[in-house]
């Protein structure tokens, strides 16, 4: 069956993409368990939950080409093997080492999706003016996936332990391998003729897509760092606090009601002249929502507050590269996007071993605060640009 309707592309890519992210959230509601299960530290935990950035430093880029250059959806389903078999890994595993295999082979495929799912739903969605508003809702995947993560998985986590929670997101990794067999490519949007690797190799020049892509892709690894972090050890400092670990993840998880219920509509105000100051109201809500842990307010407030930012932030940044870059080098664009934000293998560690240095949370808190001003302090210039600047503030290379 060839599926033709654009919106049921999109519907797809939306489950598809919620199956990827309760996998790559499974250490935030897990982590807990882990701890008490394998004896991992808060440095383990932050090392676990790092490794998801590891593969995108070598694979975004090359899968940036291959999305742009090859036909999406088969290197989509390619990569979606290797995030079924990342999955089964994990459920198996009764070792830290077997489970950080398990999450760098999921990590593998998943660093490819998030590359190449925006290509295929922009070469749908070319030229029409509805793009901000898809890939709002295309966001929705990344809100219900870690949602569901955090409530699903944290409280089968809870009363079974780990193992029978990822042996759900094996089954559902499947699940989404064949989903996938039913969706096309799309209309090719820039595509040109396979080539050698040799040449492949050649044309791989993340420098050749200009500063303003650049800019752009850091503001990604500032916010998306800060905001992963924060979901990543606020269930833990809550659980410091008296909390229980189901409860906690529900605290944290309530972030996603506000963000699915503010995305449609804050994504059908998107435009491309809108998208950067979204961004920065996007970077300035995630470091309240860091402030409003250490306020005294209940942490569903904090949570709140995150919801609103995930809300501004992902469908802009996501919407960006399809709307200042030529077809022809949108992948790319998202490939660059995942090869910085990849850095956070480097950056994720700091915080838990932070967190142990020190013995409290406040120091964790402070390195996810910096790596969220990163985000905002990068964005600005690029308001700037974008106010005084036509008829693009990136100015991206001609196709």
């Amino acid at each position: 069956m060839r599926i033709t309707n654009r919106w049921i592309v999109l519907a797809l890519m939306i489950v598809v993409t919620s199956i990827g992210m309760m996998s790559f959230a499974a250490p935030f509601a897990l982590l807990p368990v882990w701890i008490r299960e394998l004896g991992l530290s808060k440095a383990d935990g932050g090392l676990l939950s790092g490794l998801w950035y590891l593969p995108g430093i070598f694979i975004s880029m090359p899968a940036g080409w291959a999305f742009d250059r090859l036909q999406p959806g088969r290197v989509l389903l390619a990569m979606w093997v290797l995030i079924a078999l990342g999955m089964a890994t994990m459920a198996a595993a009764t070792s830290f080492t077997v489970l950080c295999l398990g999450r760098v082979v999921f990590s593998t495929g998943m660093n490819a999706h998030m590359v190449g799912a925006p290509k295929i739903l922009g070469n749908w969605f070319a030229g029409r003016r509805e793009l901000g508003f898809v890939m709002g809702l295309y966001t929705l995947g990344f809100t219900s996936g870690i949602y569901l993560s955090l409530n699903v998985l944290g409280r089968i986590g809870e009363t079974q332990g780990s193992a029978p929670a990822m042996r759900l997101m094996a089954i559902l990794s499947v699940i989404g391998l064949v989903l996938l067999a039913f969706v096309p490519s799309a209309p090719t949007v820039g595509a040109v003729a396979a080539v050698s690797p040799v040449i492949a190799v050649q044309r791989i020049r993340p420098w050749a897509l200009g500063a303003g892509a650049w800019m752009l892709a850091l503001a990604y690894f500032g916010y998306s760092i800060g905001t992963e972090a924060y979901l990543t050890f606020t269930p833990d400092f809550l659980v410091g606090r008296g909390l229980s670990v189901s409860v906690a993840s529900a605290a944290v998880g309530s972030y996603a009601l506000v963000a699915v219920i503010l995305k449609p509509i804050l994504s059908s105000l998107l435009t491309r002249d809108r998208a950067p100051w979204f961004t920065v109201a996007a970077t300035a809500a995630a470091l309240a929502s860091v402030a409003l842990l250490f306020a005294g307010v209940p942490p569903r407030l904090s949570a709140a507050m995150m919801g609103v930012s995930l809300a501004l932030g992902m469908p802009s940044l996501m919407a960006l590269p399809n709307y200042l870059l030529p077809p022809s080098r949108a992948a790319q664009g998202y490939g660059l996007y995942q090869l910085l934000y990849s850095l956070g293998f480097f950056a994720q560690p700091i915080v838990g071993f932070a967190v142990d240095w020190t013995g409290t949370y406040a120091a964790g808190f402070a390195v996810i605060a910096g790596f969220t001003a990163i985000g905002f302090l990068v964005a600005l210039p690029i308001v700037r640009r974008g106010t005084n600047t036509e008829p693009s503030p990136l100015a991206p290379l001609p196709p």
